[in-house]
């Protein structure tokens, strides 16, 4: 509550002497005064953002469905083979080198266990056992050795797991603790003083305590926003924690409004912008492209043959050498 001021007494020629308490509105009640302003205009504009970006955003997924489902199955193949014929060409020239510097070398030593494997499919050809148990003994992770037999129970987890679930960052956490024993302390419902009140408080902890539970953060800002809207004297320190909210408020609006506006203006630049609202015009592009594709991947076939023939060649000439 404001400070109180006293009128002075009355100009004389009244009767009796009376004095008047006026309510001065402190500069917090001024600020929050502003922020719900804020709030308000805020909360608008991004009504109107969000009617803005619903057609441009929906005209957009239906241009980018059909595009995968005519295109998108093109593209994954044409980068398998490109990565098929990349690796095949390399292998080639491992032999090659392999034939200048060591004839007497076996491919286990060349080769690491899944590119083995990945020949033997390939080409049909009976790796021997023991080109798999060299490839083993050098097979290298991350650039260097990695042992491991030695390795502790921690160091294994750390390497091949990962959480299930993300943590939250420490300043999170303490908030969600600072909220939850707040509320909790605030809407216990031993402190109702009736039936209703009772009730009331029994379901908002059902919330709280859920919140709690799947570490929600959100969820008790939500609550506390709720609850501000609501209920408006919850708070012991009233004004002090309605300043509060109204400054996250206006923090949380004014980055939703921020994000609408560079993905409004993101769709608008993109290049591909005029075939969202042009079925026509969209399909004919599509069509376009998967054609395209199509070449393409006749071409990296008929490169990837070239690729595997270049490969036997290799090994007959790596054979030869080691007969």
């Amino acid at each position: 509550m404001g400070d109180m001021n006293i009128d002075p007494p009355a100009e004389s020629g009244q009767s009796g002497s009376t004095m008047n308490l006026v309510r001065i509105v402190t500069d917090d009640e001024r600020e929050y005064t502003a922020l719900t302003l804020r709030i308000s205009w805020r909360t608008g504009q991004i009504s109107q953002l969000e009617a803005e970006l619903a057609p441009i955003q929906a005209a957009f997924e239906a241009f980018e469905w059909e595009y995968t489902q005519r295109v998108g199955h093109l593209a994954a193949e044409l980068a398998s083979l490109r990565a098929t014929t990349k690796r095949l060409e390399g292998q080639t020239a491992r032999i090659h080198a392999r034939l200048v510097a060591d004839p007497s070398g076996i491919l286990g030593d060349l080769f690491d266990q899944d590119e083995l494997c990945e020949i033997g499919e390939m080409f049909g050809i009976d790796v021997p056992d023991e080109w798999f148990a060299a490839a083993k003994r050098s097979h290298r992770f991350a650039g260097h050795e990695w042992d491991w037999a030695s390795a502790g129970e921690e160091e294994i987890l750390r390497k091949i797991t990962r959480p299930d679930a993300p943590r939250l960052p420490d300043d999170e956490a303490r908030e969600l603790k600072t909220r939850y024993r707040d509320l909790a302390r605030r809407f216990h419902p031993d402190l109702a003083e009736n039936d209703d009140e009772r009730a009331m408080r029994q379901e908002l902890m059902l919330r709280i305590n859920h919140a709690w539970h799947c570490q929600d953060l959100d969820a008790l800002r939500d609550l506390e926003i709720e609850l501000e809207r609501d209920l408006p004297g919850w708070s012991t320190s009233h004004i002090a924690h309605r300043l509060a909210w109204a400054r996250r408020e206006c923090g949380r609006l004014d980055t939703q409004a921020s994000t609408l506006i560079k993905r409004i203006r993101q769709l608008r630049a993109s290049e591909t912008f005029p075939l969202w609202f042009n079925s026509s015009l969209g399909r004919t592009v599509i069509t376009q492209r998967a054609n395209a594709l199509r070449r393409d991947l006749q071409l990296e076939a008929t490169r990837l043959d070239a690729a595997k023939s270049a490969f036997k060649q290799a090994l007959a000439h790596y054979a030869a050498a080691i007969a």
